[in-house]
């Protein structure tokens, strides 16, 4: 489902949205930075938003849909969340009958 708008469309594996391109998703993280900036009518001084950290980090390819999405986890915080849910033991519970 491409939304003629701006070319982008939801992942149907993941629900975010997803951009045709790297440059396309990184153009919309500046976007974002760029909204962000709002100013206190009082005094001037710019509203911190999430204690001055963006919320979009880094864009990456998703296998999925073949798009670009967008992410605020860091690489080596993926990377480390990874090898931490290979670790863990999954096995299917037992069924039960009535």
């Amino acid at each position: 489902m491409e939304n003629l708008k701006s070319n982008t469309w939801k992942c149907r594996a993941t629900g975010k949205v997803a951009f045709p391109s790297v440059m396309e998703a990184k153009w919309r993280m500046f976007q974002f930075k760029i909204k962000s900036r709002v100013k206190n009518k009082l005094d001037g001084k710019r509203i911190k938003h999430r204690m001055g950290k963006y919320a979009c980090k880094r864009a990456y390819h998703c296998d999925y849909c073949g798009g670009y999405h967008i992410t605020k986890w860091k690489k080596a915080a993926f990377d480390r969340y990874q090898n931490v849910v290979v670790t863990w033991d999954i096995t299917p519970s037992p069924s039960v009958s009535f």
